[in-house]
C-alpha cells in the first residue's frame, strides 16, 4: 500500500522543513504539494511544474516510471507504483478562461492514463 500526503505550504520555509520531519515519521511514499518554499534536489525525485507552484516528492527510494517530456505551468505529473499522479496549483488570480483553460490541458494530459490521482489547491 502506497501511503499518499497532499499538502498546501504557502511557501513557507518552516512548512516545508515540517514536511521533511513529517514525511520521515509517516512514512510517506508520494507527497503531492502546492506552493512549496523551493524545489529539492534531486531532480529524479521532485517534479515540479514549469512555475515552481505544484509538485510530486517521491520518496523511499520508489522509482518514477513515466513523466512528462516537457513541464506545463501550474501541474506536474508521474506514474509511480502504477499510478499517475498529478499535482495541480490554480492561483487565484486566474481569470475564468485562464482556470478553463487550466483544467482541459489537465484533462487532455490525464486521459487514458488510469489509475489516476488529481490532487491539489484549485483555489476554486
Amino acid at each position: 500500500m502506497m501511503r499518499v500526503l497532499q499538502l498546501n505550504l504557502n511557501h513557507c520555509e518552516a512548512a516545508q522543513d515540517l514536511l521533511c520531519d513529517t514525511i520521515s515519521k509517516l512514512r510517506i511514499d508520494v507527497a503531492i504539494l502546492c506552493e512549496q518554499y523551493k524545489n529539492l534536489a534531486p531532480p529524479n525525485t521532485w517534479l515540479a511544474d514549469a512555475d515552481g507552484q505544484a509538485a510530486i516528492w517521491v520518496q523511499r527510494g520508489i522509482p518514477v516510471q513515466e513523466r512528462p517530456a516537457r513541464v506545463c505551468p501550474y501541474f506536474s505529473w508521474a506514474r509511480i507504483g502504477g499510478i499517475f499522479f498529478f499535482s495541480v496549483y490554480a492561483p487565484p488570480r486566474l481569470t475564468g478562461m485562464e482556470f478553463s483553460t487550466l483544467l482541459a490541458n489537465i484533462t487532455e494530459e490525464a486521459r487514458g492514463k488510469r489509475p489516476l490521482v488529481i490532487a491539489g489547491d484549485f483555489n476554486a
